[in-house]
C-alpha cells in the first residue's frame, strides 16, 4: 500500500494534484482575461470623464489656450485629442502638436461617430484595440474679441463634438509579471495542499483494506479465528463486517465438518469393531456351538446392514449436496406408505421393547414421493424407538387436512429435545454433538436428510418437544393435484381427525 503508480494512495494523490493543477489554470485563463477586460472598462469610463471635460474647455471663454494645454496632457497619457465637425469628421489639433511627433499617437476608431452625436449624450467603445469615448458640443470656439484669427486655435462648430482615443492593444500587459508569479505560487500551494489532503485521505482509505489483506491470507493459510477492526468510512467498515461475517462463517463450518467426520468416523468404528471382533472368534475357533456361531452370524449381519445404511446416508447427503437428489412426486394413498412403514419400524422396535402404534384416517392422499416418503418415515422412526426407553411406545398418526394434503406425526416418549435445540434439529450433526454425552444418538446424519428430501417434496417438517419430555415431528403433506378417487380401506386406530397428536405423548 505504499507510494507506486499502480497502488490506490497513488493514485489519489495524482488525481488530487491533476484537479488541483487543472483548476489552477483555469483560474490563470480567467485572471488574465480580467486582467484584460478591466482595464479596458476602466479605461472607457476614464476617456468619458476626460471627453466631458475637453468639451467643457472647448464651451469656455478662452478655449483656444486651454485645449492645447488639456492637448498635451492627455497625450502624455498616450491619448490622442480629435474635434469632430457636425458631419462627425475626426480633425486633429495642429497647432497643439509637439514639434517631433508627425502622426496621431492612436487613430481614429472606424465605428459611426455620426450616430454617437446624433445621441447628445457621451458615448464610449472599445474595438479594434481602440477605446474612445465620444462628447457632443454646440459651441464654437473662438478667440477673445469675437473673430477667430486664421492660424489662431481651432473652432469647433456648432453640431460638432469631442473624441478621445486611446490605444488598447498592450493593456494590461504590464500586470502580467506582477500576477503571473503569484498565480504560479497560488497553483504550487494548492497542489501542495492537494498531494497533502490526498496522502493523508488514501492513507485512511488503504490502512483497513491493508488490514484486510493482511487477514484474509491468514484466513488463506489456514486461520479461521482471524478478525479485522471495524473502523473507517461506511463502504470500509460495511467490507470489515463482512469479512468477518465470511470468516466466521467458514470457521462455524469448519467446526461442522470436523465434528461431522468425527461422528462418522465413530458411527464406522463402532460397527467395524464388532465385525472384526466376532469373525475372529469364529475363524479361530472360540465359538464351537452352531446356536452361538449362528448368533454372532446374525450379529455380523446386523452391524453390516447398519454399516450399509450408514453409507447410504453419506451418499445421499452427497447428493443432496451436488443437488442430484430424484424426487418423483406423484398423487398417492400417503396412508398407505405410513402403514408400511409403521409396521417395517415394529420389529425393529420390538428388539427394544418398543411398541408402534399407529391412529389413521382414511382417505389420506397426498402429492408425495412414496419412496422417498418412505426413507423419511424410517429415519424418524428409527430415531424415535432409539429414543424411548423400553416398555414406552412410538406413535404414528395422521389425518386429511380441510384443505386438502395430510397432517401426519412421529410421537415418541424419550427425553425430548431442548426448546433452544428445536431450531437446530435438522442441522446436520448438531443433535448428535448436544446429546452424545447424554443418551443414544445417531449418525447426525438421518434429520438432515430428512429436512433435505421434505423440502424437495414440498413437506413441510416440524419438532416440537413438550415439557414431560417426548419429542414430535410434525409432518404436512401437500394435497394432490386431482381429486382422490373413493377408497374402501378402514380407518386403523379409533381417533378422530381433530384428535391427532400435534404435541408429544405425556
Amino acid at each position: 500500500m505504499g507510494w507506486t503508480g499502480g497502488s490506490l494512495r497513488g493514485r489519489l494523490v495524482l488525481a488530487f494534484v491533476a484537479v488541483a493543477v487543472l483548476a489552477a489554470v483555469l483560474i490563470g485563463v480567467i485572471t488574465l482575461s480580467l486582467i484584460r477586460l478591466l482595464p479596458e472598462r476602466g479605461l472607457e469610463q476614464q476617456l468619458a470623464d476626460q471627453a466631458q471635460a475637453v468639451s467643457d474647455t472647448v464651451a469656455g471663454p478662452r478655449p483656444a489656450r486651454q485645449l492645447c494645454a488639456l492637448a498635451r496632457v492627455l497625450r502624455r497619457g498616450e491619448t490622442e485629442v480629435y474635434l469632430l465637425d457636425a458631419d462627425a469628421t475626426p480633425r486633429r489639433l495642429p497647432a497643439c502638436q509637439a514639434p517631433n511627433r508627425r502622426g496621431p499617437l492612436a487613430p481614429a476608431p472606424d465605428a459611426d461617430l455620426s450616430a454617437a452625436l446624433a445621441q447628445g449624450q457621451v458615448t464610449t467603445g472599445t474595438a479594434d484595440g481602440l477605446a474612445w469615448a465620444v462628447v457632443p458640443s454646440d459651441r464654437p470656439v473662438r478667440r477673445s474679441g469675437g473673430a477667430v484669427a486664421p492660424g489662431a486655435g481651432p473652432v469647433l462648430r456648432s453640431g460638432g463634438g469631442v473624441l478621445l482615443v486611446h490605444e488598447v492593444r498592450r493593456l494590461g500587459l504590464s500586470l502580467l509579471p506582477v500576477v503571473a508569479w503569484r498565480l504560479l505560487l497560488a497553483t504550487a500551494l494548492a497542489v501542495a495542499v492537494a498531494a497533502l489532503a490526498a496522502w493523508l485521505l488514501a492513507g485512511r482509505l488503504t490502512a483497513p483494506l491493508g488490514r484486510l489483506v493482511t487477514a484474509a491470507r491468514r484466513v488463506g493459510d489456514g486461520d479461521l479465528s482471524t478478525r479485522v477492526r471495524v473502523d473507517g468510512d461506511g463502504e470500509v467498515a460495511e467490507v470489515a463486517t463482512a469479512f468477518n461475517d465470511m470468516a466466521a462463517g467458514l470457521e462455524r463450518a469448519q467446526t461442522e465438518q470436523r465434528a461431522f467426520l468425527a461422528s462418522v468416523g465413530h458411527e464406522l468404528k463402532t460397527p467395524l469393531t464388532t465385525v472384526q471382533g466376532y469373525t475372529e472368534a469364529l475363524l479361530d475357533g472360540t465359538v464351537d456351538d452352531p446356536a452361538d456361531r449362528r448368533r454372532s452370524l446374525l450379529r455380523v449381519h446386523a452391524e453390516t446392514i447398519r454399516l450399509a445404511r450408514l453409507v447410504q446416508d453419506l451418499l445421499d447427503l452427497a447428493r443432496l449436496g451436488r443437488g442430484q437428489f430424484a424426487v418423483s412426486a406423484v398423487d398417492a394413498d400417503a396412508g398407505a406408505v405410513l402403514s408400511e412403514a409403521a409396521a417395517a419400524a415394529a420389529e425393529r422396535a420390538a428388539r427394544r421393547q418398543v411398541t408402534v402404534t399407529t391412529r389413521l384416517d382414511a382417505q389420506l392422499h397426498a402429492h408425495v414421493d412414496p419412496g422417498r416418503l418412505r426413507q423419511v418415515l424410517d429415519n424418524l422412526l428409527d430415531n424415535a424407538a432409539r429414543s424411548s426407553p423400553s416398555g414406552r411406545q412410538v406413535l404414528v398418526a395422521a389425518r386429511p387436512l380441510p384443505g386438502g394434503g395430510v397432517e401426519a406425526a412421529v410421537v415418541d416418549q424419550g427425553p425430548g429435545i431442548a426448546a433452544e435445540d428445536l431450531p437446530h434439529a435438522f442441522d446436520r450433526g448438531y443433535l448428535w454433538s448436544r446429546y452424545r454425552g447424554t443418551r443414544e444418538v445417531g449418525s447426525g446424519l438421518g434429520l438432515a436428510i430428512v429436512k433435505a428430501l421434505c423440502d424437495a417434496m414440498g413437506v413441510a417438517i416440524q419438532a416440537e418437544s413438550g415439557p414431560g419430555g417426548g419429542t414430535a415431528f410434525r409432518l404436512t403433506l401437500p394435497p394432490p393435484r386431482r381429486s382422490a378417487p373413493a377408497s374402501g380401506r378402514q380407518r386403523v386406530g379409533p381417533t378422530a381427525p381433530s384428535e391427532l397428536p400435534t404435541r408429544p405423548l405425556r
